[in-house]
């Protein structure tokens, strides 16, 4: 039986400071726990690097969690492979996190990082009506 021990709201100020939100990705052991993010900003990036590097049927029963980009990686190259990549991002994002409204997808994939499987993206997003513009990098490798 789970026991709820207490909820509290959390936001962004001062004094919060010390509530963890969340864990920060990639996982990484702190002094005594995983590393964890304590601004909302940090957990929305972990949460979307961990949306769209997660394969489809990766999560166990959840199949449908994840993007399924790195199967995009190994299509034949075509001339939308870009397109392909921002809409699946739109998508995955619009379905899971519903709060991030994504302004712009820069997408770098050289035929050097494309040989190798791989593809540098870069988000600029905005969390719920928050006006201010965040930043994530990662790359996708199959």
């Amino acid at each position: 039986m789970a026991v709820e021990l207490g909820s509290k709201i959390v936001k962004d100020t001062e004094s919060y400071n010390d509530y963890a939100i969340g864990l920060s990705l990639p996982l990484q052991f702190g002094n005594s726990t995983f590393n964890q993010t304590f601004q909302t900003s940090e957990q929305v990036k972990s949460n979307i690097k961990n949306l769209l590097l997660t394969k489809r049927g990766e999560r166990v029963l959840q199949p449908e969690f994840g993007s399924g980009l790195q199967e995009i990686l190994f299509e034949q190259s075509v001339d939308d492979f870009e397109i392909k990549i921002e809409d699946t991002i739109n998508e995955t994002l619009e379905k899971w996190l519903p709060y991030v409204s994504v302004d712009e997808i820069n997408i770098d994939s050289s035929n050097e990082l494309k040989d190798n499987n791989r593809v540098n993206v870069s988000l600029k997003f905005r969390i719920g009506d928050n006006i201010g513009l965040n930043e994530l990098t990662f790359t996708v490798q199959g």
